[in-house]
């Protein structure tokens, strides 16, 4: 009898009753109790064994804190209609500021600890395998634990403040849609699906048009908020004192300005290869050149279609053939039900994986459609939950990674899987439609997000001196995309800097690089894994268990035996795409010469 595998998650195994959890409000009464009484216990001055234990204490109040926040959000996430699950995120929210307020707490007792004492710290044996995090605590820049208090308190009707603002604005935006005699209201996100990925062309240019006609009558207001926030975060920076607005990044990604300076330039190097892809797609689709909504549209669209068991068993043999290791856990995940693929009206869009600390499980949210887009993000879901997997055996100062780290085993799972569809696809239409959509997903990490970050770097130099208003914002944004592409679209978004939510985020500056840090640097794993296949498992492991311990520079120098300062490295993790691209142009000769 042939086994099928489930499609609901089983939440129940973690906390017995889900929302209605006695272990779940036990463990939310038990921290917001102790977290006050620790924050009472750090006075100055502490002897050296007692900030030992302290440590101890804070890092379990952070993974269970953690946990619950996790789990909540999958409770919201399955029913974004259930009113009880968005109360317990709710409370969850207001958790994580206790947390955070605990944090802030520590790091004002960091401050005040002389050489002596900070040497006597390091080298207490309970502390060994978190002594990276407590050496980054010391060299990074703090106030005076009154001024950080401040700050915090001041952010949540500042920088805070002005998020909110935005993401209530932008979700509650309609876009009027006209068919025949009949004008239906679409929400955003319906209207930017069609404007993306609707086959007909008319309809992407006309729901293209309608977004940026409301956008339009918005622009002086989002240009409003979005200069209040860059000049929150700018008036905490010069307090700090920082002489780079992006040293936050660098310091939260764990990643130096040289290696982004290496990174960047060869970036603006692959551009041309990036060019030819645009072109050749725009001669497929019979277009002197593409329009901004034509790149997403994938032009070759596989027929097989794919049942959810087939899924998984694509990518626990990959998994297998790379790792026994990694191909078991894949087993584990399927078999005990850590995945909800189920498509649901009320379930929220998207896919996310929630880590699970103190069980050492994940949980993975998705729809599955039953296409090849599916089976790679079923693959990058199960890429960040054996990260996780690895990581839970660690501290919890250890298990903390940079943006940029956390999506490297995802990638690299995801390039796995797709990269094996591609060579055994029967069909040349199926390789073209795998190929296309390895191209386009890649595309987003090495030419969108370095484009968009090259804008908010120079909005945040030009925001320095002035507000910018909304048509200057708009104008600064297509020029720096035009520079990017070297003019190769015939239309632009000049309102891209109103839909980006990573602009908007708080506490991850200049948001958007980290996912191209850690598409490359994973790329930069793969490739080595191909070279190296003897042994590599083993090295990738240890290589993920160090993602909270060291810097993307030492991991490159300590595993991969590369120096990421240079642009040698960054060339080699883009020839993964090079390759696709040739292989596509040369696979789409005959259809553009027909």
């Amino acid at each position: 009898m042939e086994h099928t595998l489930t499609k609901r998650w089983d939440l129940d195994s973690i906390y017995p009753g889900g929302k209605h959890s006695d272990k779940l409000h036990q463990h939310f009464n038990e921290l917001e109790s102790e977290i006050p009484v620790l924050i009472d216990q750090m006075h100055w001055p502490l002897p050296t064994k007692e900030i030992e234990q302290l440590l101890q204490k804070v890092q379990h109040i952070i993974l269970k804190a953690f946990q619950i926040d996790e789990y909540c959000i999958c409770l919201s996430s399955q029913d974004t209609h259930d009113q009880e699950s968005m109360k317990l995120t709710e409370r969850s929210t207001k958790l994580q500021t206790k947390v955070k307020k605990l944090k802030a707490e520590l790091d004002g007792l960091f401050s005040k600890l002389n050489k002596e004492e900070w040497h006597q710290l390091l080298e207490c044996d309970s502390l060994q395998s978190v002594k990276p995090y407590l050496l980054q605590k010391k060299q990074s820049k703090k106030l005076p634990q009154s001024i950080e208090n401040a700050i915090n308190t001041l952010s949540i009707n500042g920088i805070h403040g002005w998020e909110d603002h935005f993401e209530q604005l932008l979700y509650k935006l309609e876009v009027p849609l006209s068919e025949g005699d009949e004008t239906k209201n679409l929400s955003l996100y319906e209207a930017f699906i069609q404007s993306h990925f609707d086959q007909n062309r008319d309809k992407r240019e006309s729901a293209s048009k309608a977004i940026r006609e409301v956008f339009e009558q918005q622009k002086d207001t989002f240009a409003s908020i979005f200069n209040h926030f860059a000049g929150f975060r700018l008036d905490t920076y010069a307090l700090k004192g920082y002489e780079k607005t992006q040293a936050e990044f660098y310091e939260k990604n764990r990643i130096g300005e040289e290696a982004i300076t290496s990174m960047m330039n060869a970036l603006r190097e692959h551009n041309e290869k990036e060019q030819r892809f645009l072109q050749r797609k725009a001669e497929l689709m019979g277009l002197e050149k593409l329009s901004y909504y034509d790149i997403d549209v994938p032009y070759f669209s596989s027929k097989a279609s794919i049942d959810y068991e087939q899924a998984a068993e694509i990518v626990k043999k990959q998994f297998h053939l790379f790792s026994e290791d990694m191909g078991r856990f894949a087993e584990r995940a399927f078999d005990e039900q850590w995945i909800d693929s189920e498509k649901r009206k009320t379930k929220n869009f998207g896919a996310f994986c929630a880590t699970m600390p103190l069980e050492d499980q994940s949980r993975i949210l998705l729809s599955f459609n039953g296409d090849y887009q599916d089976v790679v993000t079923l693959a990058h879901e199960l890429g960040h939950a054996y990260h996780n997997s690895i990581l839970q055996k660690e501290e919890a100062f250890s298990q903390e990674t940079g943006s940029a780290l956390a999506e490297s085993a995802s990638t690299f799972a995801e390039n796995l899987v797709l990269d094996a569809a591609i060579q055994h696809a029967e069909k040349v239409k199926d390789q073209l439609s795998l190929l296309e959509m390895k191209i386009t997903n890649g595309n987003k990490y090495i030419s969108n997000i370095p484009y968009t970050f090259d804008f908010e770097k120079q909005f945040y130099e030009k925001r320095k001196l002035n507000k910018l208003s909304a048509d200057e914002l708009s104008d600064l944004m297509v020029e720096t995309e035009k520079r990017w592409t070297n003019h190769a679209l015939a239309e632009y978004n000049p309102y891209n800097w109103m839909t980006i939510s990573h602009y908007y985020s708080p506490e991850k500056p200049f948001y958007t690089l980290s996912y191209t840090v850690g598409y490359l640097f994973s790329n930069g794993i793969y490739v080595q894994s191909k070279q190296e296949s003897e042994g590599f498992s083993d090295e990738y492991v240890e290589l993920l268990r160090h993602t909270g311990k060291m810097s993307i520079e030492e991991l490159g120098a300590t595993f991969l035996n590369e120096d990421l300062t240079k642009s040698e490295f960054w060339k080699q993790s883009l020839q993964p795409i090079n390759d696709a691209i040739d292989q596509f142009i040369e696979l789409t000769d005959k259809y553009v010469k027909e």
